[in-house]
């Protein structure tokens, strides 16, 4: 299964910089548990339903599952998932990063 990680530019940069993927654990607003939050929506699916607003969807980073994330709370939890800590993705699990429209099916 793969997973996504949608970002804006500033923080893509800072997450590409390492060559091990570190995704922060925060405080999102509204009733969300402190965590790295993902997805399994690639960017060719409806990602307005995710509620991420879309400066923050422009960078994506893509990678497979470790089965060591967690759905949400609820009916979303199908498709987003968390961390309770800072999430590291090494090189070996790494698919894609970039754009989100740059992706497609065939990233390598």
């Amino acid at each position: 299964m793969l997973i996504f990680h949608y970002t804006d530019l500033d923080s893509y940069n800072a997450i590409a910089a390492s060559p091990v993927w570190v995704f922060r654990a925060s405080k999102p607003p509204g009733d969300h548990e402190f965590g790295a939050y993902f997805t399994a929506y690639a960017p060719n699916r409806p990602l307005y339903k995710l509620g991420i607003p879309a400066q923050k969807r422009t960078h994506v980073f893509c990678f497979t599952a470790a089965d060591d994330l967690k759905p949400i709370r609820g009916g979303r939890g199908r498709y987003i998932l968390f961390s309770a800590t800072d999430y590291h993705v090494p090189k070996a699990r790494q698919v894609f990063s970039g754009l989100a429209s740059d992706y497609s099916e065939q990233a390598p």
